[in-house]
């Protein structure tokens, strides 16, 4: 790795996954455009089965930071003969835990939906949407740990690609299911759920092939299964399980954040998946940025650079806040045109707005707080990352509900809790990154400690 004083440096690792993440958010983005078309009930539905299935996503990527985390160490220190190793454990790690969430998703969600959405109609829309997209999650899992590894390496030019694959054929498909065009039958609801997981199939196709095809990257001998190791696992899982559980809660109080607000009726959950889906754009490049810098944290401590972290951390930071008062700015410029992709409902889009400007105050807050987070979880310190999560999501829901049953606020007072979460976090990331204390981890992801 080059020297991390270059920006260009962090740009070219960070660039690609901010793609990458645009991806995610562009087929949720896409969902939501297209189900609007369908009906409102369905616009709820999606908001809630959007939540529900990136939590299940959001498991596999707390197991894919892990995997990177190991990797970019192993790459500083010289060690690619074990990247392999690495990658064929963590990858089987993540697939068992699919199939218990496959499992869990066919024969416990419908009850558990229909208990905690009080609309039967929202209620069956969701379901609907769920059991297709899930189809689509062994591949989404075999995704994430390709990517994971192609960050480890810092390179990332592959993941551009799999992200314009899965872009344009969520689109595509999108049009022929969802809405029934080109002589397809339209399949409402389903068809977008469908249409994600056909379009996440399809990029976890190419990315397989594209591995096996080029010699520099088919020298790591992944997917060979050679050296299935019981210690190498238990690493991999004692790194990623507090990455994996801070992200279940955090992801638990989103679908609990959307829970109370459809309780405040369908037009309030339909007038906040518009918000949220726009919050999720604005976020995305912050996401490129975070995993660049847990990943350049963690090759530089491989290279024995410790002095170097803290720099590295605030050139990424003033990076990331650089990039989101930017796309903020160019949200407030051109709010119509933004709102108008999500929806044509004037109504939808008056009762947004206040919730909008309040999102796009708390982006500017998250593009330095997430940086912070997650360059602990780079130096191996996850179980702080995840302890400062639980503090954070404590506060969280205490406001939310306090809002909600407490004070009976409006749907613009609940977002705020967005600001007091990403506020937070900041506080808390900063002072432990300050402390030193994550220098006592860092001996704990040695290659001779497994």
């Amino acid at each position: 790795m080059k020297s991390t004083k270059d920006y260009s440096v962090i740009w070219q690792i960070a660039w690609p996954i901010i793609l990458s993440s645009l991806a995610n958010t562009v087929i949720n983005f896409t969902d939501v455009a297209f189900v609007a078309r369908v009906g409102e009930k369905e616009l709820a539905a999606s908001a809630l089965g959007g939540v529900f299935y990136f939590v299940l996503v959001m498991i596999g990527i707390g197991f894919g930071i892990g995997l990177q985390i190991l990797i970019a160490r192993r790459t500083g220190e010289n060690r690619n003969d074990l990247v392999g190793e690495i990658f064929d454990n963590g990858l089987l790690l993540m697939l068992s835990f699919t199939v218990l969430m496959e499992f869990m998703v066919y024969l416990l969600m419908p009850s558990f939906i229909h208990l905690v959405i009080s609309d039967p109609g929202v209620a069956d829309a969701c379901v609907q949407y769920l059991f297709a997209r899930t189809w689509g999650l062994f591949f989404m899992m075999v995704l994430i740990a390709l990517r994971s590894f192609y960050t480890g390496l810092a390179s990332t030019r592959i993941i551009t690609y799999t992200t314009v694959v899965m872009m344009v054929l969520n689109i595509i498909f999108n049009y022929c299911l969802t809405l029934g065009n080109w002589g397809f039958t339209a399949l409402g609801i389903f068809g977008s759920g469908l249409s994600s997981a056909l379009a996440e199939a399809a990029a976890a196709i190419y990315a397989i092939i594209y591995t096996f095809r080029h010699f520099e990257f088919r020298s790591f001998d992944l997917f060979r299964f050679k050296k299935l190791s019981f210690p190498l696992t238990k690493q991999i899982f004692s790194l990623s399980a507090p990455i994996v559980f801070q992200h279940l809660i955090s992801m638990m109080a989103w679908f609990t954040f959307f829970v109370l607000i459809e309780r405040l009726g369908s037009h309030e959950l339909a007038v906040s998946n518009i918000v949220r889906s726009i919050y999720m754009v604005l976020m995305t490049p912050i996401w490129g940025f975070s995993q660049a810098a847990n990943s350049m944290v963690s090759n530089l401590i491989g290279q024995n650079k410790v002095a170097d972290v803290s720099s590295l951390i605030k050139r990424v930071s003033l990076m990331s806040l650089f990039t989101g008062i930017v796309t903020t700015i160019l949200f407030l410029l051109f709010p119509k045109f933004i709102f108008h992709l999500t929806t044509s409902d004037n109504a939808l889009i008056e009762h947004a707005t206040n919730s909008f400007y309040i999102i796009c105050f708390a982006t500017v807050i998250f593009s330095v707080s997430m940086i912070l987070l997650s360059s602990i979880s780079g130096t191996g310190s996850t179980k702080a990352a995840m302890y400062i999560e639980i503090s954070n999501i404590s506060i969280y829901l205490i406001y939310i509900f306090s809002c909600s049953f407490v004070f009976n606020a409006s749907v613009e007072v609940i977002w705020c809790s967005e600001i007091v979460y990403w506020l937070l976090m900041g506080i808390f990331s900063a002072g432990y990154l300050y402390s030193g204390k994550w220098k006592l981890n860092i001996e704990n992801l040695s290659a001779d400690h497994v």
